[in-house]
């Protein structure tokens, strides 16, 4: 960017500028005040998976970041009256986002069930294993995912997950940033 011009303010607009200034970045801490829910599916935390580490640091990092992130586990109620895949149901409903980390062929298909939700698909962002990209839950995802559906993003195999935190974190930021430009107008 070019330099501007130093043009002089008259003594009263240098005076308003030094009471703006502070209250314009006391606005953008109360963004970074501004907490997200962000629900995570994935493996357990016991599963031998790397992604199950992602899993728990993508929580960590959220939590320290001052949002709530858990897990669908940590809500469920597995006494209750209604299904696991319910209850999964109820809780995307609530949640700002949704992050699902499918770590086998076949739990790609289980996302599927949220898929083509219109109440939480559009919420969702799931990431599919380059390695895991044949069959018919990948390809079906693929063929579903749009703007009007769930994202998906690919990355290279599950040693290398920077991409995943990378995206996740940055999807996060842009929901926080949109609570806080949303929030005077509802």
């Amino acid at each position: 960017m070019a330099a501007l011009p130093n043009i002089p303010m008259s003594a009263e607009a240098s005076d308003l500028m030094a009471r703006l200034t502070p209250r314009i970045a006391s606005r953008l801490e109360e963004v970074n005040r501004t907490p997200v829910s962000v629900l995570l599916w994935g493996p357990g935390v016991s599963s031998p998976s790397p992604l199950a580490s992602c899993r728990s640091a993508l929580r960590t990092v959220l939590r320290q970041r001052g949002h709530a992130a858990v897990f669908s586990e940590e809500i469920c109620d597995p006494c209750a009256c209604f299904s696991i895949r319910l209850q999964q149901l109820a809780q995307a409903q609530e949640f700002d986002l949704v992050v699902s980390l499918p770590c086998t062929p076949g739990s790609i298909s289980e996302i599927h069930d949220f898929s083509c939700d219109r109440r939480v698909n559009a919420k969702t962002l799931v990431f599919i294993n380059e390695e895991h990209t044949d069959g018919y839950g990948p390809k079906s995802l693929k063929a579903l995912s749009t703007v009007l559906s769930c994202r998906i993003e690919y990355y290279p195999n599950e040693h290398d997950t920077g991409l995943i935190e990378s995206v996740t974190y940055d999807e996060v930021q842009k929901i926080r940033e949109m609570k806080y430009i949303l929030a005077g107008r509802y």
